[in-house]
């Protein structure tokens, strides 16, 4: 082995002995502590739903960061609460903690929504959960003019939800400008039926084909509509 090689294999070894010395210190660096708050701060975010009505509506959800001993609270109106829900609460709060890369064991986290919560039915409110957590993790407002649909999911990711046309006209009604929403549903699929009569003799027949169209959201309710796949993306439109 001549000199110029026994240099590029000792500079190799050190770059790569720094590369696992800075990778073992992000590991094993301790989470810190939200800024202190010596009384309770909140944020409020509009949830979106469909009631059984197959009508949107907004519900808006407050959520409060106070000193505590890390527990996880609900305030709500209605006690026929649904679990999903509050599971997703739980997840909402794990997922921002570790995103943020925050120590919640000095503070507590309330989630109060004063409505008949049980329209929600389900975890379709995940992911804005997650947003308003994060926001009072990091201190930073949240913008009133966006809001957003889609579950939470581990690794922070967003996932698909229901009912996203009419959310999206209940959220423009309520006065926001941008919605976001999950990979995939800013279009919905628009059921056409076709029929034809067919006579045969004495006999008449109906014969009726379902064909559906795709409908652009933004363009059918005139509000902008966006894609997110992760809580990441979602940060950069929500938070300010």
């Amino acid at each position: 082995m001549n000199k110029s090689t026994g240099y590029i294999l000792l500079i190799l070894v050190v770059f790569s002995y720094l590369g696992y010395y800075s990778y073992s210190l992000f590991i094993n660096s301790p989470r810190f502590a939200p800024e202190p708050v010596s009384n309770a701060r909140s944020v409020t975010v509009p949830l979106l739903a469909v009631d059984q009505d197959e009508k949107g509506m907004v519900i808006p959800l407050i959520v409060e960061l106070s000193p505590g001993t890390g527990k996880i609270l609900v305030n709500i109106d209605n006690p026929s609460f649904i679990q999903d829900t509050q599971d997703s609460m739980r997840l909402a709060v794990k997922e921002a903690v570790q995103m943020t890369n925050t120590n919640l064991d000095n503070y507590d986290i309330t989630f109060s929504i004063q409505s008949n919560v049980s329209v929600l039915g389900g975890p379709s409110a995940g992911a804005a959960m997650t947003i308003a957590t994060m926001a009072l993790l990091l201190d930073k407002p949240i913008d009133s003019n966006v809001a957003i649909t889609g579950t939470i999911m581990e690794g922070g990711y967003i996932g698909q939800v229901g009912g996203v046309l009419e959310k999206a006209t209940a959220a423009k009604d309520y006065g926001v400008s941008l919605l976001l929403v999950p990979p995939g549903e800013s279009v919905y699929r628009e059921p056409l039926e076709t029929c034809t009569q067919r006579n045969s003799g004495r006999w008449s027949q109906k014969e009726c084909f379902i064909t559906y169209n795709t409908v652009n959201i933004s363009n059918d309710v005139g509000i902008a509509v966006e894609e997110v796949g992760t809580i990441a993306d979602a940060m950069a439109y929500m938070l300010e």
